[in-house]
């Protein structure tokens, strides 16, 4: 006889409404492992900002790892930063170290900004800010700036130093996440620059490293720059937090650039939130739960910041968001806290196409034939895999 096993109504709710259970999964289109240099071990997965997918869907991906000392408290016997290049069908193209000049200090370089961004031309740009930790010799509490010019082959062409965004203050230094391409070669970076807590800060550089331009540091802090978008026509959107003055409530803008960094407009509106994406019908918001006593949700908001629709949200923390066509993808989380985290791909109105399985994720990009690549790591941070979702 066959027994029936009867479920409480309760767990059959949980079931039914969770969203890691409700979800389709997408494919697998490409897994590989991301090793470190012998002997060396990753110093973890840091800001996002570490991969990017070139036109032709190469895959890049910066790694920083390091030697530790006999002890893990001094400095680390050698630290390195890579850039790791592979075919779109996984097949390495190249792995290239970086010539970093900068204190060492117990876990390698520390790198508080290190994003790529692959330039139509085929080449790469890197962006590396080092904040030194006093024992971290030679600088001691000195910070060092950099932006690395790769060839398509991945031969190093140039390293040129950046400035302080304030002069006369050797110490401070970057904390950004995003790493746009322009049409013209150049780089355009946003974030904060502090030391912490920061100020918003936007800059454009050219083809040779200089920069061209640069909007903030803001006034206040803690601020930061949470959407950061190239329009086709060369001007630059941006979704900015920022504080008047010290202990001054925080104030949103959508801040509008031309291409030549003059500010157009800034608009402020109500909607908080950390994760913007720049869509074709304007800007999407991903409202976790420590940004409002609401439940989470999605806003869609027009390019002025008016709010145009909203949709509920499933997820406690949305920790990474891109522009996908008409939708986006997204590194969530189910709580605050997280994990469990996941990659998902969505619409607009907030419905789940597909969620991967659970995952450390640091940073996601969209490939040209519409994949989502991502990076994964291990629990203890020690490991990562470069890997790439197509749909069911």
């Amino acid at each position: 006889m066959i027994r029936v096993m009867r479920l409480p109504i309760s767990l059959i709710l949980v079931l039914l409404c969770s969203p890691a259970l409700a979800q389709p999964q997408p494919r697998t289109a490409l897994d590989i492992a991301l090793p470190p240099p012998p002997e060396h071990q990753l110093s973890g997965f840091g800001p996002p900002g570490r991969l990017a997918i070139g036109a032709d869907g190469t895959h890049y991906i910066v790694l920083s790892s390091f030697q530790p000392s006999a002890d893990g408290i001094l400095p680390a016997r050698s630290a390195r930063i890579e850039l790791l290049a592979y075919n779109r069908d996984g097949t390495q193209k190249f792995r290239t170290l970086l010539p970093v000049q900068a204190g060492i200090g117990p876990r390698g370089f520390n790198a508080s900004s290190l994003g790529v961004a692959a330039m139509p031309s085929g080449e790469t740009a890197i962006f590396l800010s080092s904040s030194n930790q006093a024992m971290a010799l030679p600088q001691g509490e000195r910070s060092v700036t950099s932006i690395y010019r790769l060839t398509a082959g991945g031969a190093v062409r140039r390293s040129t130093p950046v400035p302080p965004a304030v002069p006369g203050n050797p110490a401070s230094y970057y904390q950004t996440k995003f790493y746009l391409p322009t049409s013209d070669s150049g780089l355009l970076v946003g974030g904060g620059f502090g030391p912490g807590p920061f100020n918003w800060w936007i800059g454009k550089f050219d083809s040779e490293g200089r920069r061209l331009w640069q909007a903030g540091p803001g006034p206040g802090y803690p601020e930061d720059v949470y959407g950061l978008a190239l329009k086709a026509e060369g001007s630059i959107s941006a979704a900015v937090q920022e504080i008047e003055r010290v202990q001054a409530l925080s104030q949103w803008y959508i801040a509008r650039f031309a291409a030549d960094g003059t500010l157009r407009d800034r608009t402020p509106f109500n909607t908080q939130g950390t994760s913007f994406a720049l869509l074709p019908g304007g800007w999407v918001s991903a409202l976790s739960r420590f940004d409002t006593a609401r439940p989470p949700e999605i806003v869609r908001l027009d390019e002025l910041g008016n709010v145009t629709g909203r949709a509920p949200w499933h997820y406690g923390q949305t920790r990474r968001m891109i522009a996908d066509g008409n939708g986006f993808a997204a590194v969530v989380c189910d709580t605050i806290d997280g994990p469990p985290c996941y990659v998902v791909r969505a619409a607009v109105d907030g419905k789940v196409r597909w969620q991967s399985a659970p995952a450390t994720i640091s940073d996601i990009a969209r490939t040209p034939d519409g994949q989502i690549a991502a990076v994964l790591w291990s629990d203890d941070g020690l490991s990562a895999r470069l890997v790439r979702y197509a749909d069911p």
